[in-house]
């Protein structure tokens, strides 16, 4: 193991310490697909730059997702919708880092995703404690970004690209998986097969030994390879870190079913914080696949 690596598992290793475990208090749960339909989501009165909360009924009971548009140029440019990784707090922290709005003369309209849970840490750990919210957390997000979409699809706005980090590209690929209606997406630090990041990854330390004892159930509503086989993945342009010990790499580069995968040579940690390698990403996807656009 590199020095890549062995940040990845220092860290988690420090933060499964000192974080309640996931799962521990529940790991039966519904899949997203059903969990989407159980969704009665709106959008507040857009005014703008500036951020919005969104009140959303769900199986849990009600959840206070948010969006922030950052940056609005106008409707014929497109429009980059990223989510953040799992429990960043603030919300906005890599987001900043891979679009520098505030200091760079970005040509894009800009728009954030703030999933469930993610207000603060304490809101965090109490939103980890059953596979149910973990659930219903992914399907907001992907549902709040299927709404966004088809906002701006109403702006007459034809250029909507899907962005995240880690959570967040987990989130990409299901909207990818359930929705399919942005012209690209750049899941980056993900896979579909996010099972695997709770079982056999260093983040399994993460985990409650009880939900462990029951693999089956994680697995059922976790790995994603069936529904994103059954789409037609060209608009899909991922990225996956080789040292990476949360998002392992032949693991979630085989999920892909074969799909052309870049690769950086980071971990987890470190990729996560190459903010200009991800964002040279995603610009080269826009550039490089203007028919999609």
């Amino acid at each position: 193991m590199n020095y890549h690596g062995m940040i990845d598992k220092a860290s988690i290793g420090i933060g499964s310490r000192l974080m309640p475990k996931y799962f521990r208090e529940g790991i039966e749960s519904i899949g997203i697909e059903e969990n989407l339909k159980n969704i009665k989501l709106g959008l507040p009165n857009i005014m703008g730059e500036g951020d919005y909360e969104v009140n959303a009924n769900t199986v849990v009971g009600e959840l206070n997702p948010g969006f922030r548009i950052a940056r609005w140029i106008d409707e014929s440019k497109p429009v980059i919708i990223y989510h953040h990784g799992a429990s960043e707090i603030p919300y906005d922290y890599s987001f900043r880092g891979i679009f520098p709005y505030e200091k760079e003369n970005l040509n894009l309209n800009l728009v954030l995703v703030r999933a469930p849970f993610h207000k603060s840490m304490k809101d965090f750990q109490h939103g980890i404690r059953s596979l149910e919210n973990i659930i219903t957390m992914l399907s907001v997000s992907v549902c709040l970004i299927e709404t966004l979409a088809c906002y701006f699809e109403e702006k007459n706005v034809k250029k909507t690209l899907v962005a995240g980090t880690s959570l967040g590209g987990f989130i990409t690929n299901l909207h990818h998986i359930h929705y399919n209606s942005a012209k690209l997406y750049t899941p980056l630090l993900a896979g579909v097969a996010m099972d695997d990041v709770f079982l056999r990854s260093v983040y399994s330390e993460a985990v409650s030994e009880e939900a462990k004892q029951k693999p089956e159930l994680i697995e059922s509503v976790l790995n994603f390879e069936r529904g994103f086989a059954r789409r037609d993945n060209s608009n899909v342009f991922p990225l996956l870190a080789r040292y990476d010990e949360l998002i392992r790499y032949e693991r979630q580069k085989d999920s892909y079913g074969g799909l052309k995968v870049t690769t950086i040579e980071k971990g987890h940690t470190t990729g996560a914080l190459s903010y200009k390698q991800l964002r040279e990403h995603i610009f080269s996807c826009i550039h490089r696949f203007k028919s999609h656009l």
